[in-house]
């Protein structure tokens, strides 16, 4: 079968703001054999590592490996999954150097309480006629893993949980295939300095017991300049969630710390982004960012593929969540054969501790690729963290297809954003809301739209309409933008001085957006 593996290409960015072969040499000091383990231990190892010099990593692939293509690298399977023999509830598979992925990392395992080192392989891995056996890395280990449980074809195992390259790791739920990839850390992404991607360096598999539903797995990240101890308590369901405890020490000032980071891709879909001859309808892992606020507010912001980058920033103090959405599920709006984009998962960040001040960042990088991720959401904490600090951050990962309490009430499920072509300044906005609540609404029920808009932004004409074949309400209207500066618009829907839906927002610009 073919795998599906997580990219971690990297993009070289300037800077737009808008408001709103060779001996892998390991520097982990290493663990005596079956030595005693728990998590403080590998927060004991990120503390000593965070006080040493930083040693960038050494290339362990070999030409011929750095040259895959990533469907070549995809055919490269390992035929010996880990646990299998003892019948147990979940299974490792490994993945091989090679592609982008040319640096090794140590995998250990935790048996009884007591970590080993586990012994890099080769002969694990079936080549397909990619490459010969003999063109292996022959040592340095492996580039990452992915679990397996009996998720969707019980009794048999399937994957759905991936960790490969830097600190991305990727999962699904039940029924879904792999689309947003979450991140352990993320640090200056789209800063004129240049990104800095933290890695994921070690890793720690906790062998489940017969009939567990759940595993741990810890890990040690470095870069130039922080270190973490992390733990993922990993639960495969219908939706699967991740609870991640991570533990931050830097090793020197940071410009701009990144938590809970999401990468995703949105290419075109519903009139927005460039589309430049694709003939699918829309082609996006994900539609929509989501937030959550602590006083009950939640915002809906659909995504985009501008001309230029955008960043845009959203105060949120001690968020209940945000994350990036698929909502359309039907294969007839994508006509992916290959891709399945309808069964792409939603993406849901909630903390589980608390996080004080901050924004959801999100980045939005022009593209014409759908191999490229080009969506970049986060949340920065306000509170700078220095050298000889630590920070400890819990949160829960949710990848689901359909969740009916987020968001809870009713809430934006499609945008379409059009030009009139007598005005090419000006925009046609079409919203379709649903959600509980609004289900419920009698067809006659006087449903208005409230607007908010930026300076310079005109609103030439605005309706709501009931939709009964999908008990809809659908607002439309015609939008003038700023002609000098991006500006925000937003609106929800209300009825006699009751609000009934969340609130959608969008950033509007004056330029006009190619097709």
């Amino acid at each position: 079968m073919m795998r599906y593996f997580a990219s971690n290409e990297k993009f070289k960015l300037s800077y737009g703001i808008l408001s709103l072969g060779a001996i892998f040499v390991f520097i982990v000091p290493t663990l005596a054999s079956a030595s005693p383990f728990s998590f403080t231990v590998v927060q004991r190892l990120a503390q000593r590592l965070s006080r040493k010099p930083w040693h960038p990593r050494v290339n362990a692939a070999g030409k011929r490996l750095r040259r895959l293509t990533p469907q070549q690298y995809g055919r490269i399977l390992d035929t010996q999954p880990l646990w299998k023999k003892q019948n147990l509830p979940f299974e490792v598979l490994f993945y091989p150097l090679g592609h982008t992925f040319v640096h090794p990392v140590q995998i250990h395992i935790i048996r009884h309480g007591r970590s080993t080192s586990l012994p890099y392989n080769s002969q694990i891995f079936a080549t397909h006629g990619v490459i010969s056996k003999s063109q292996l890395a022959r040592k340095g280990g492996y580039a990452g893993f992915s679990l397996l449980y009996p998720l969707d074809t019980p009794p048999y195992h399937n994957e759905f949980l991936s960790f490969l390259g830097a600190s991305y790791f990727r999962a699904v739920g039940r029924g879904a295939v792999y689309g947003t990839s979450a991140r352990g850390l993320g640090i200056d992404t789209a800063l004129p300095s240049g990104e800095i991607f933290p890695y994921f360096q070690a890793f720690w598999l906790r062998q489940p017991q017969p009939g567990a539903r759940q595993m741990v797995i810890y890990a040690l990240l470095n870069s130039p300049v922080i270190t973490g101890a992390y733990r993922f308590t990993v639960i495969p369901g219908e939706s699967t969630r991740i609870r991640v405890h991570a533990v931050l020490y830097p090793r020197k000032k940071i410009k701009q710390l990144e938590i809970a980071p999401l990468s995703s891709m949105y290419w075109h879909g519903r009139g927005r982004g460039i589309r430049a001859g694709d003939w699918h309808p829309q082609q996006h892992d994900s539609s929509d960012l989501i937030m959550a606020a602590p006083n009950g507010q939640w915002i809906t912001r659909p995504l985009n593929n501008p001309l230029h980058i955008q960043v845009t920033r959203y105060i949120l103090n001690n968020p209940i969540g945000f994350g990036l959405f698929q909502q359309d599920r039907r294969f007839s709006n994508y006509e992916g054969l290959t891709t399945q984009y309808q069964k792409r998962p939603s993406v849901w960040i909630h903390p589980l501790n608390h996080w004080g001040r901050g924004q959801v960042e999100l980045v939005e990088l022009p593209t014409n690729n759908r191999n490229l991720d080009n969506i970049v959401t986060f949340w920065v904490p306000d509170k700078p963290i220095t050298p000889r600090e630590s920070l400890q951050i819990r949160y829960q990962i949710r990848f689901f297809r359909n969740a009916k309490t987020l968001p809870p009430g009713g809430h934006p499920v499609a945008t379409f954003i059009g030009r009139d072509p007598r005005k090419q300044d000006v925009r046609t906005l079409v919203v379709d809301f649903a959600g509980d609540g609004l289900g419920k609404l009698p067809a006659n029920t006087p449903v208005q739209a409230h607007f908010t808009v930026g300076a310079g932004v005109r609103i030439l004409h605005s309706s709501v309409r009931f939709n009964p074949l999908e008990h809809q309400w659908q607002v439309s209207a015609q939008i003038q933008p700023a002609t000098q500066h991006p500006s925000n618009v937003s609106l929800f829907l209300e009825s006699q001085g009751k609000v009934l839906s969340d609130t959608w927002c969008y950033l509007w610009t004056a330029q006009k957006e190619a097709s």
